[in-house]
């Protein structure tokens, strides 16, 4: 049968129409704890610097939470249709697609009164704009937007397999010898076929496009050289996704290191801008008078390394250390995770990409502390 449903790792086990809209859900719901976590005085800074009034972190958790319950809703019918004898009309993929078109038409709802509707068409608007950056402002809400959907790439890729592969199992029908073919085997025959594609690598590449587009704007109105340092942080993803797609195409030795070293060189630049420019955590102070402590390189004055204040969030030092190896190591991960070719249909690439929502969740927060 087609929608056989035996547990979640059947579920989840091609997860490519499923992973986004979970990913989606897992957003907001962490969305609702950044802005939860925020004291009063912060959160008061957060509104002027997104340019609104912040919806209460409960509605958007409430909204989480309804879009959790459509999820489980078509599943749920696909569950129990599944156990219909002699149905054969892709119940698993219907139900996936129809759950993905049920989120599309939620969010693109018109009436401003039904669904978080200003939070809604906020967030829609944001979207939009940073899509067609460098055309469209460019703010601090903008600018968390789109780096939320820099952790979505690989949803981005899904959403190209889903169109690519889709249309293939629909056609497919019955097996040479006239047996019904569970539409799971034919996402799994069709899926390294679609996955090894141009369009595949653009979809990887197309939310650090954006954000590279992002920095350019910022720099032309601006002129501020940290700008093109960030510009120049995005870029590394191009070479990255480019050696992914070469190790999946043409997997040689060579490629091999092409694709390590692009990994290390983006993992370490982002990690090094988190730590130092979005988070600001630590600077080098100078030093005055004759201390003994600091250093001096090339006949400079000698400095001294400090951890920034005021820090609203946590007071601990410990707790920042801790942040950083935590930073430190998800950014490897994913990069070597979701370009590396862990493999994409199942639950474990599910997995990383939860903990890169996650890691971008308690990067927001910082972010927010390093604003004020």
């Amino acid at each position: 049968m087609g929608g056989s449903f035996r547990g979640l790792p059947n579920l989840l086990g091609k997860k490519g129409t499923l992973g986004p809209p979970i990913l989606l859900i897992a957003i907001f719901a962490r969305w609702a704890w950044v802005v939860g976590l925020c004291p009063p005085p912060l959160r008061t800074h957060l509104e002027h610097v997104l340019g609104g009034t912040l919806q209460h972190h409960l509605s958007t958790f409430h909204a989480a939470l309804i879009l959790f319950c459509v999820l489980l809703s078509a599943h749920l019918m696909h569950f129990m249709a599944s156990n219909v004898p002699g149905v054969t009309w892709r119940l698993w993929l219907v139900a996936n697609l129809g759950l993905n078109g049920i989120f599309f038409i939620l969010g693109l709802l018109p009436c401003s009164g039904l669904f978080f509707g200003p939070s809604r068409l906020s967030l829609l608007r944001a979207v939009w704009e940073s899509i067609i950056a460098p055309f469209g402002p460019v703010t601090f809400w903008h600018v968390i937007v789109a780096d939320y959907m820099t952790s979505l790439a690989n949803a981005f890729s899904d959403l190209q397999l889903v169109a690519c592969i889709s249309p293939h199992i629909f056609r497919s029908g019955l097996g040479s010898d006239g047996i019904y073919v569970r539409s799971t085997e034919l996402w799994h025959d069709f899926y390294l076929t679609c996955a090894d594609s141009y369009a595949n690598a653009i979809g990887l590449a197309l939310p650090f496009w954006i954000r590279l587009m992002q920095c350019l704007k910022v720099y032309s109105t601006t002129r501020e050289g940290k700008n093109l340092w960030n510009a120049l942080k995005y870029s590394t993803f191009f070479p990255l996704v480019y050696a992914g797609y070469l190790r999946r195409h043409e997997p040689s030795h060579f490629h091999d290191q092409c694709f390590v070293a692009a990994a290390v060189v983006q993992s370490t630049y982002c990690f090094i801008w988190d730590v130092h420019m979005d988070w600001g955590l630590f600077w080098l102070a100078e030093l005055r008078g004759d201390s003994a402590e600091g250093y001096a390189c090339c006949g400079g004055k000698p400095v001294v390394a400090r951890i920034r204040e005021p820090l609203l969030i946590s007071q601990s030092v410990l707790a920042h250390l801790a942040l950083c190896a935590f930073d430190l190591a998800l950014r490897f991960i994913w990069a070597l995770s979701v370009f590396g070719g862990v493999p994409g249909r199942g639950a474990g690439m599910l997995f990383f990409e939860l903990v890169e929502i996650l890691r971008r969740t308690v990067w927001a927060v910082f972010r927010i502390d390093r604003s004020t």
